[in-house]
């Protein structure tokens, strides 16, 4: 038993690092990406393309596909690969692939016929209150509209590759995108064109390297594609009918995810009449996003074949240990981490993205989005993990309904900032991201108490011991941190760039020490796991 539970923990680390190594490239071409757009492009032109036409609209469609399709459609295809055929398993994804294209195709039809029907919608925009703003973003929802086509068919190769546990070219499917968008938007910048409209190419063309770098992942496998329609197929019909009962409750609870969104990002700070409100609000997600897809989604994509696998066996005990040992590792690090951003946000701000058009005011704002965004990694670093398990068993109704009204809670705390926050636009900001972390905290808390009810995980006593042993270390660790920041933050020869990395080493060291120290003294032993597993790599790779 204990051998068997170790090779399955082993088989998961294996695999989260393809995938982590995948997810680094992609996430590094994405940073650059926010440096470059936010140093070049003018804070109007990248709250309008960027935030509204693309986040907002193309990407928003993408990722509904995206949320949909992963968690249902791989159980369902690895079933049938296990207990049927490959033949049969390849029907059924060639008739989702066919009716997906024919979807999309119709969806991005219907965004270049009607963008401006899409920025009303999306935003307080038209053609009498805003009409400069409202026609460059309708241009900009025309232009980009057939990267859907290819984001959300990668999806669904994405879930192709991982069914056959090929984790790496999936996710670097991702950063072929993010890096053909980089270098439109670079060679945009070095022959003097429209940056604007150079990134709007970039990221259509990397729709197509995305869905590109997967069809070579499953090169060996193309003499399965072909487009069918196999509803005449008894099997594939009722793999159908089951990819549908799962995904109905699913897209519910996505799309008030995505309305929230909308609300959060575009709707509340396109009431406001001035620019790079949306770009603060984005750009302070980026750290915390990247660190998500890094570590907890990485992890989650490379467990989920193994939960299903687990479910089948119904080993809900073996289950309920995983969750909560993976969980307590992510805990362990991402609780200090995310005061330690608290703490030094604007020097980690100023370092990345200061300079063109991204000036101290916008670090200001960028800052306080950052501050109140990066806490909340801890929770949906849980909730991520803990949603592979719903899945696994196929339990999509409980997580639509906690989804569902947790988007409603954020939302709400949005639409009361807007009213009282007027002319406070840090407040607001802070009241968006501080709302949609409070949201999310709760939602996790939820959906542990909730798989509880299936699997033995995070049992009180032990995780409450747990938490407030974190919490002790990161408390200490974090105030003498702060004292260290603003003893050397006045200091004059401390300016420019020079500056912010040497106040974020001394925050940084002190930080780092004073956690481990404090970690070690309460016995937080999740961190010396992390350690010994990195270690043992390390050796093996030597």
């Amino acid at each position: 038993m204990g051998e068997g539970k170790t090779s399955l923990e082993r088989r998961i680390f294996k695999a989260s690092l393809f995938v982590l190594i995948a997810h680094m490239l992609f996430k590094m071409a994405g940073l650059i990406q926010a440096v470059v757009m936010g140093r070049f492009l003018p804070p109007e032109t990248y709250d309008i393309v960027y935030v509204v036409a693309f986040e907002g609209c193309v990407f928003m469609l993408f990722m509904i596909g995206e949320q949909v399709l992963g968690p249902t459609m791989l159980p369902l295809f690895m079933r049938e690969l296990d207990t049927r055929s490959e033949e049969t398993a390849w029907r059924f994804a060639n008739t989702v692939l066919t009716v997906q294209f024919l979807f999309l195709v119709a969806a991005a039809v219907a965004l270049c016929v009607a963008p401006h029907a899409v920025v009303e919608l999306l935003t307080r925009w038209g053609p009498d209150s805003s009409p400069e703003k409202f026609e460059k973003a309708a241009r900009s929802v025309r232009t980009m509209a057939p990267a859907l086509v290819g984001l959300s068919l990668g999806s669904t190769t994405y879930v192709l590759l991982n069914s056959y546990k090929r984790f790496f070219l999936a996710a670097f499917g991702d950063a072929a995108w993010k890096f053909c968008a980089v270098l439109f938007l670079a060679a945009g910048v070095l022959t003097s064109r429209n940056g604007a409209q150079m990134l709007m190419w970039g990221l259509v063309a990397g729709s197509v390297c995305k869905l590109a770098t997967h069809l070579f992942g499953l090169r060996d496998k193309m003499s399965h594609f072909r487009p069918t329609l196999a509803f005449s197929d008894p099997e594939v019909r009722a793999a159908l009918k089951s990819l549908s009962l799962l995904s109905l409750p699913l897209l519910l609870g996505i799309l008030f995810a995505n309305l929230r969104e909308i609300v959060n990002n575009n709707y509340v700070l396109s009431a406001i009449d001035e620019s790079g409100l949306m770009q603060a609000n984005s750009m302070g997600k980026k750290l915390q996003s990247t660190l998500l897809f890094l570590v907890p989604y990485t992890l989650s994509i490379a467990v989920f074949p193994f939960f299903c696998e687990l479910v089948d066996r119904q080993d809900n005990a073996r289950l309920g240990i995983l969750v909560t040992r993976f969980g307590r590792m992510l805990l362990s690090v991402f609780v200090p981490f995310a005061f330690f951003v608290a703490v030094a946000a604007v020097p980690i701000t100023s370092l990345i993205f200061k300079g063109g058009y991204f000036d101290a005011v916008a670090v200001q704002r960028t800052a306080v989005s950052l501050s109140f965004y990066t806490f909340v990694l801890p929770a949906a670093a849980i909730e991520m993990l803990v949603m592979q398990a719903f899945f696994a068993n196929r339990r999509m109704w409980s997580v639509t309904i906690i989804g569902v009204a947790f988007s409603m809670v954020s939302i709400l705390i949005s639409w009361i900032g807007l009213k009282v926050c007027e002319g406070r636009n840090l407040l607001l900001l802070a009241f968006i991201a501080g709302g949609f972390t409070l949201a999310r905290t709760l939602k996790s808390l939820a959906l542990v108490e909730m798989l509880k009810k299936n699997a033995p995980v995070f049992p009180f006593r032990e995780t409450l011991a747990f938490l407030v042993r974190v919490t002790l270390a990161t408390g200490v660790a974090a105030g003498l941190s702060w004292l260290a920041l603003h003893s050397v933050s006045g200091l004059a020869v401390l300016s420019g760039r020079v500056g912010d990395v040497v106040r974020l080493a001394v925050a940084g060291a002190v930080f780092g020490a004073a956690y481990l120290a404090a970690a070690h003294g309460l016995r937080i032993g999740e961190l010396r796991e992390l350690f010994a597993f990195a270690l043992q790599k390390m050796r093996k790779r030597a």
